[in-house]
């Protein structure tokens, strides 16, 4: 009687923690879930009016020219994008990722290797851009910091590069990022806690040096 005893507790124990190991976990949420995906609206004028051009992917022809600076390290780098219906080229430091006929490479300017026939993201994760960070990614930051915001975002208009855009102020609690963008695209400049990318030159052509695999 008292080894049958013991074995009923020793179960009641263990069916008692399985529940409660259940009760305490539940469903955990998923980091790859956005709180705004791409193409929505955040409620907030100011924001959703940057975030719509943001969204238009312009079909181009232009060629933007960009400063890249990575806060961390304090590192600066030029970056290009030309874009011309089927093609598309973003030009990061030596780093050159092409769309070519719905043919993706990557291709490194500064080495003799030939591009590889995909886009490889992590060739300038050290710089905290995405190759898209002049339209898709600007808007995926913008979202994100619409989440965040601790104060209404202000809107106003800046002259950058020549060009008139539209900007927003998010403040944050670790300060104020900063978005601008170009009627219809692309991104004019963006100001965070990880980098500051700013226009330098716009020209409504495509700029067909930009499409070649080496320098």
């Amino acid at each position: 009687m008292r080894r049958r005893a013991s074995a009923l507790g020793l179960l009641i124990v263990v069916v008692a923690g399985v529940s409660l190991t259940g009760c305490f976990t539940g469903k955990r949420p998923s980091v790859v879930n956005e709180p705004f995906p791409a193409g929505s609206t955040t409620g907030d004028p100011a924001i959703d009016q940057v975030l719509a051009e943001l969204d238009l992917a312009n079909p181009g022809p232009y060629t933007a020219d960009y400063i890249v600076l990575t806060k961390f390290g304090n590192v600066t780098r030029p970056a290009s994008v030309a874009v011309d219906t089927t093609r598309r080229s973003v030009t990061v430091g030596a780093v050159r990722f092409l769309t070519l006929d719905n043919v993706r490479h990557t291709c490194l300017l500064d080495k003799p290797d030939p591009c590889s026939t995909s886009l490889d993201p992590a060739r300038i994760s050290d710089t905290q851009i995405a190759p898209d960070f002049y339209a898709a990614d600007a808007a995926k930051r913008l979202r994100r910091d619409a989440v965040s915001r601790i104060a209404t975002p202000v809107s106003h208009i800046e002259i950058i590069a020549g060009q008139s855009t539209t900007c927003v102020d998010v403040p944050l609690t670790g300060g104020t990022s900063i978005f601008c963008v170009l009627k219809g695209g692309p991104l004019a400049r963006l100001d965070d806690a990880a980098v500051s990318i700013n226009l330098t030159q716009f020209a409504t052509a495509a700029d067909d040096s930009l499409f070649k695999t080496t320098k």
